[in-house]
């Protein structure tokens, strides 16, 4: 049963787009030097927002985490995603309760989502219903149309 348990664990963290840095990640004094980029992502200043578009591509998660103000990050570099892609806080599916308004958004799915062409989109009625679903890695503002949305 706890070998059940612990597949289970490992396979939901595996499936996870967005990943926090955590206290020992945002203190490491040296890095290695590989080289596997991701895109790491400061929160506005101002308030602790669940959204994000402060990124930056850094060599590898370490370097990533270990500057200052970047709270998470997505594997890959910044640039294999959309320019105005808006990313999602890795606990934004914590949340238990969105508002209403309609400010439509394309929440696009992290790799636990599978589609035959592209990247997997659906659309959101805002920027809350979309990342509190917990497949959601980043979103777009508008509905979800095309392919060279994805692109932008």
């Amino acid at each position: 049963m706890n070998k059940l348990l612990i597949a289970l664990t490992i396979l939901g963290l595996c499936a996870a787009a967005n990943f926090k840095c955590t206290a020992e990640m945002k203190s490491a004094k040296a890095c290695t030097m590989e080289f596997m980029p991701v895109c790491g992502v400061k929160m506005a200043e101002k308030g602790s927002s669940k959204y994000s578009s402060i990124k930056a591509t850094y060599a590898n998660k370490c370097n990533a985490c270990a500057t200052e103000g970047v709270e998470f990050y997505a594997v890959g570099s910044c640039e294999q995603y959309p320019k105005n892609a808006t990313f999602c806080h890795p606990e934004a599916h914590l949340d238990l309760a969105c508002t209403r308004e309609l400010f439509p958004t394309c929440g696009l799915f992290d790799d636990s989502i599978t589609c035959s062409k592209g990247p997997c989109g659906s659309s959101f009625s805002n920027k809350c219903m979309a990342c509190i679903n917990e497949h959601v890695s980043y979103f777009l503002a508008g509905f979800c149309k095309n392919q060279e949305q994805y692109q932008q």
